[in-house]
């Protein structure tokens, strides 16, 4: 991760809470490892743990989100509510799968406790994910497109 050191307390029972082991079998499968492990490492502060998910430029772009949080002293405590997939369109290369999403999430204080700063508050997306097929035969999110339905605080 880049950017400055942050001192950042996260409860051990909150890093125990980790998702399940990820499913790259699929273009969707692989959507839905990525939500959960994207959001579990948004909530610890560690793009590290969700990578596996991603490709290389995908992780990029989740490391700097999670860096602007951290300089800010906030972590982003978020859950999907609901979530429905659209048809997939399969490239040569790549699979572009649509959904529509609603998530619920708070800024929480990087210090001790991890206070709720802000929240909850819901959001709306449409969103494109851009799945690419890896060498190993899995799959990974390569590209994140969301549009906002309404407004994101």
């Amino acid at each position: 991760m880049a950017g400055p050191p942050v001192d950042v307390h996260i409860a051990q029972s909150v890093v125990d809470a980790s998702p399940r082991a990820w499913d790259l079998s699929t273009p969707v499968s692989a959507v839905k490892s990525y939500l959960a492990w994207v959001s579990y490492a948004d909530r610890i502060g560690q793009s590290v743990v969700a990578t596996p998910t991603m490709s290389a430029n995908e992780e990029v772009r989740v490391d700097s989100y999670i860096q602007f949080y951290l300089e800010k002293s906030r972590l982003i405590d978020q859950h999907l509510a609901s979530i429905s997939f659209g048809t997939a369109s399969k490239g040569a290369t790549n699979t572009v799968v649509p959904t529509k999403e609603t998530w619920t999430y708070s800024y929480l204080s990087v210090a001790e406790g991890n206070a709720v700063l802000a929240g909850p508050y819901t959001a709306s997306y449409d969103v494109t994910y851009t799945v690419v097929k890896r060498s190993n035969g899995s799959w990974a999110v390569d590209l994140v497109k969301p549009k906002a339905r309404g407004t994101v605080k």
